[in-house]
């Protein structure tokens, strides 16, 4: 296509044409991957180290790897030494998740292409390969086809009913929310909110219960909880619960005034014991309005962020109970507690760091609609700091979900606790590799799945920042 220039004055009109843009696999790879001659070499490299560390992990796994540990040992994983006639209530309590999960999705997210590919191709391979074992299962031990057959498809049908359940839920869950969101999206928003604050006491009720052994929810004791059931309820619990705790920490360190007064020191005024009095006046003035409330702010996180998470558990589960004289407390629960207050510290000064990252502005047009300070902070300036620190609140929660990990040095067998534990087995010794490599890949499911929720989020109206202009 060809475009008129305007001639200048006694010129003849000259045409040019449009530059062409391609398209298709190899135009992205020439501009992404081999742009220059720095970027060919380092593809080439990147490449070759890869495919080396994949072909010998592949050969390994084939040839050698024996994921019956895996299978054997599922529930143990899963749950610990929870009574397997009590499963069902598991089983409820991530229905329940899981479909809150798919409502919060729906409403606040949207289901592209790539993620229903993923979906379907999941949901396929699960179906496939127990499938494809079955025309397999003469196959020697060593090839493809004995690897398929003896070690891939019982891992797969062990898993494929979970994974079924888990992806029609959340579906399930997705459309109820899009449903919703068409009818009153911001009350559907708030009614979910609140609905993930009831479902902590309502599955900590399901899991733990409440009756006796002949009651409808017999009471299964905190020892008896492990494996990912643990780490999952620490998780879930510490997030949902830091969260406010974070915020209103921020707001309580960030309750000073923006005027600010500056200390004028005259010479050699340390000398001088009324120039520290009104030294430390000033400091007291600058406080804000409420200067007891942000020293304590302050003191608790920067305590607690100076402070690692390993001293905090063993102050939970030794120092507390001693200090209150009472042995009583849970141990979970202790757990529970320290990881929430610490993480709390952190989430503060992401919060924090939200709120200074907003212009001066926005709270003075607040003061000029005749807004409160509660009524600006509530629906002006927290909303829009929120929005800012999506990212880093994320990236600390897969944090705290990978912390939960620490607990095996109070006694509490979550994942990786039960992991050794199936690892001092007499016939699983050696199979660390096969257990650890599960463990890591569940890790990862949780993680990205967290940090996926959190794109959605940013790309929907809820989580972008309207840009002006």
């Amino acid at each position: 296509m060809t475009t008129a220039i305007a001639p200048a004055e006694g010129a003849p009109a000259s045409q040019v044409k449009r530059p062409v843009i391609e398209r298709g696999v190899l135009a992205w790879l020439r501009r992404n991957l081999f742009r220059t001659p720095f970027d060919a070499a380092l593809t080439v490299i990147l490449v070759a180290v890869g495919g080396s560390l994949l072909a010998q992990f592949l050969e390994w796994s084939i040839a050698q790897a024996d994921w019956t540990v895996i299978t054997t040992n599922f529930r143990i994983l899963m749950q610990g030494t929870y009574p397997a006639e009590q499963g069902h209530r598991l089983g409820l309590s991530v229905v329940l998740i899981t479909l809150l999960a798919g409502v919060s999705w729906g409403i606040w997210g949207k289901l592209f292409r790539a993620t229903a590919f993923a979906f379907v191709g999941g949901v396929l391979i699960f179906v496939l390969v127990p499938l494809a074992a079955e025309s397999l299962a003469d196959s020697p031990r060593g090839t493809f086809g004995g690897y398929v057959s003896g070690q891939l498809a019982p891992l797969f049908s062990l898993l494929r009913d979970p994974v079924l359940l888990l992806v029609g839920c959340l579906l399930i869950g997705y459309g109820l929310g899009r449903f919703a969101k068409q009818i009153d999206r911001k009350r559907a928003g708030r009614y979910t909110l609140i609905a993930w604050f009831i479902s902590i006491p309502i599955c900590f009720v399901l899991v733990r219960g409440f009756s006796d052994a002949d009651g409808i929810l017999p009471v299964v004791p905190t020892s008896r909880w492990g494996g990912l059931l643990l780490t999952f309820m620490l998780a879930f619990v510490a997030i949902v619960a830091c969260f406010p705790l974070g915020i209103l920490l921020a707001l309580g360190r960030m309750s000073g005034g923006t005027r600010k007064l500056t200390f004028k020191a005259p010479p050699r005024w340390w000398l001088n014991p009324l120039q520290w009095l009104r030294a430390l006046s000033i400091w007291w003035r600058n406080l804000g309005n409420y200067p007891i409330i942000k020293l304590l702010c302050i003191i608790y996180i920067e305590f607690l962020r100076g402070v690692p998470l390993v001293t905090v558990f063993f102050t939970a589960n030794l120092i507390v109970p001693l200090a209150l004289g009472d042995n009583s407390i849970d141990a979970v629960v202790r757990a529970m507690v320290a990881l929430t207050l610490f993480e709390a510290a952190y989430i503060a000064e992401i919060v924090r760091g939200g709120l200074q990252a907003l212009p001066p502005g926005q709270l003075e047009a607040a003061k000029a609609l005749g807004l409160s300070p509660v009524q600006a902070t509530l629906f002006i300036t927290l909303p829009q700091a929120l929005r800012i620190a999506i990212p880093p609140l994320v990236g600390q929660f897969i944090t705290m979900f990978k912390d939960t990990s620490l607990v095996a040095i109070i006694g509490l067998t979550e994942l990786l606790g039960v992991s050794r534990a199936v690892l001092a087995q007499s016939e699983f010794i050696g199979r660390h590799r096969e257990l650890y490599v599960f463990v890591a890949i569940v890790y990862f499911v949780f993680s990205y799945g967290m940090s996926y929720a959190a794109r959605q989020l940013e790309r929907s109206g809820s989580g972008a920042i309207r840009k002006i202009g």
